[in-house]
């Protein structure tokens, strides 16, 4: 393995970015990892439908189970493709046997259901890895991308299956109207025609998702290395050494063609002058070395002497007292359960027990049927309550109840819809200042002016609760919801309100004014319902 022919960028990369560079290099050779991967299992699959043609499902079977033995030819390939080492099909082709040399036998039994197997399978295929080195080896890769290389395989499986259904659901949306087919038989495995041919498009599925199955668990296990190993620190030292050395190589070539003379030889007198000192050093650094203490010999006799001694001393022979705080130990008390407990669940067992249950049946069962009848009949009563709380409002209107009291204080809106309806803002004699406004030839504000001393009056006089955010419908449909339970609001001034707010309505958005007639006509009846309080309307009506 020549790190200097590593085709990518050597650094730490995280688990996902490094699953995401194995779909690269797939991308990059796809097809022929893909042949390589299809050439034996179709021939496994061949063999099969030759020996076994009335077991469709059985073909299928073996060859999910033997893909680990298909994945080991194209993980060799992405290893060497990896180092720049580029094969042809035809040898790449011979190496299969070669990848299956090793641990073939516990890829397909013991190791078959491993989650992590396109992670772990570089360790038997590239560094023919076995036994307790394997084990502690595959320790020791795992602490940081097991997870990662768990969900790689999740998502495989994932991937093949939505592929599957993502084929025949297209077969079947481009099949003619015209064409009826009887799926049922088929989808029943009666056809076996059918069934080889599922199964023959499941195994190019297999083939087509294995090359990044293969080279995303390949790279996850290259990041593993490049950071255990620091194959990126180790790739600078490579090229650092190999520019001193080119570097030396130019200086050498250099003076040979400047024809440089050769370095006069020491002369023998220095090179003496220089042993002299280095001897003179090594001696002084000698004396001023301490010298090391020898341990006397004694027999183990002695040994065992001094020992007593040592432990017979006072320090071995110390005594402290300690005082602190401990939970108490309690004597054990049986729990007796409540009278009360024991009558609730003989009343429960009660609900469940029929006079047609019968006496072998288990003890639990009349309790488990007392729980889920009080359960049920909770939860219906507590939906009777939920909808009578929601639904409050109607009941109170049905039985001719207000929905809130008169002397509560109201908050009354100022405008609505853009309009002022307070008193101080009306005149004193209102269809008077209207029926002028209308000879004028100022028919809007007219209009205006009438609706919204009808709006000041519901509300200051008749406490109809308007709020901000009603719209002119929604006022006269709570005028007229207000006459059932207000008997101050006659239904002549609820056609009145009604047939004013249609005017107003096709005055102010479609722009469509009324006739004169049809504004004079308001006006009469305005004053007959507004011009009296209704409290004067009352105490007239009493008199007569």
């Amino acid at each position: 393995m020549n790190l200097s022919q590593l085709v990518v960028h050597a650094r730490q990369r995280s688990n996902w970015e490094s699953v995401d560079l194995g779909i690269l290099l797939a991308r990059r050779h796809w097809l022929l990892m893909a042949t390589l991967w299809l050439i034996p299992a179709a021939a496994v699959f061949s063999l099969l439908l030759l020996i076994f043609p009335d077991r469709p499902n059985l073909a299928l079977l073996v060859i999910w189970w033997l893909k680990p033995v298909f994945e080991r030819l194209p993980l060799l390939l992405a290893s060497r493709q990896l180092f720049a080492q580029v094969d042809s099909f035809a040898d790449a082709l011979k190496l299969f046997f070669r990848a299956n040399r090793c641990d073939a036998l516990s890829w397909i039994s013991w190791r078959r259901l491993n989650f992590t197997r396109s992670f772990d399978l570089p360790l038997t295929v590239l560094e023919q890895a076995k036994g307790s080195v394997r084990t502690a080896r595959q320790s020791l890769l795992h602490r940081k991308t097991a997870g990662t290389a768990s969900w790689l395989h999740i998502v495989g499986a994932h991937v093949e299956l939505i592929l599957s259904i993502g084929l025949w659901a297209l077969v079947y949306m481009m099949l003619p109207e015209q064409i009826e087919v009887d799926w049922l038989p088929l989808v029943q495995g009666d056809n076996q025609f059918f069934m080889w041919l599922a199964n023959g498009v499941s195994l190019l599925v297999m083939a087509a998702v294995a090359p990044f199955y293969v080279c995303a668990g390949f790279m996850l296990y290259i990041g593993r290395r490049v950071e255990l190993e620091a194959w990126d620190v180790e790739i600078q030292f490579r090229k650092l050494r190999e520019r001193f050395i080119a570097k030396r190589g130019t200086q050498k070539n250099g003076r040979l063609e400047n024809n440089n003379p050769p370095s006069t030889p020491r002369k023998p007198s220095s090179v003496n002058t220089t042993l002299s000192c280095l001897f003179a050093l090594l001696f002084c650094f000698s004396l001023a070395m301490p010298q090391p203490a020898l341990a006397d010999v004694i027999t183990p006799a002695q040994a065992e002497e001094q020992i007593d001694e040592v432990m017979a001393e006072d320090d071995f022979h110390q005594k402290e007292t300690v005082r602190g705080w401990r939970l108490k130990d309690f004597e054990e008390t049986k729990y007796h359960f409540p009278e009360w407990v024991i009558a609730i669940i003989e009343w429960l067992e009660g609900l469940g027990w029929d006079d047609d249950s019968d006496e072998t049946e288990a003890s639990w069962v009349p309790l488990l049927a007392g729980i889920v009848e009080v359960i049920l009949w909770i939860l219906a009563l507590a939906l009777v309550v939920w909808l009578a709380w929601h639904c409050r409002k109607y009941i109170r209107r049905a039985l001719g109840l207000r929905t809130r009291t008169i002397n509560a204080p109201v908050e009354r809106p100022e405008t609505l819809f853009g309009l002022d309806v307070r008193d101080d803002s009306l005149p004193d004699d209102v269809t008077a200042e209207v029926l002028a406004l209308w000879e004028r030839g100022r028919q809007r504000e007219a209009i205006s002016l009438l609706y919204r001393a009808s709006l000041a009056h519901l509300i200051n006089r008749y406490n109809c609760p308007f709020q901000d955010h009603h719209t002119e419908a929604e006022c006269a449909q709570l005028v007229h919801e207000e006459s059932g339970l207000n008997k101050q609001i006659t239904p002549k001034l609820v056609q009145l309100f009604s047939r004013l707010t249609q005017v107003w309505q096709h005055q102010a958005y479609a722009h469509r004014a009324p006739a004169t007639p049809l504004l004079e006509s308001l006006c009469r009846d305005w004053l007959i319902s507004f011009s009296a309080s209704p409290t004067d309307g009352d105490t007239q009506g009493g008199q007569a």
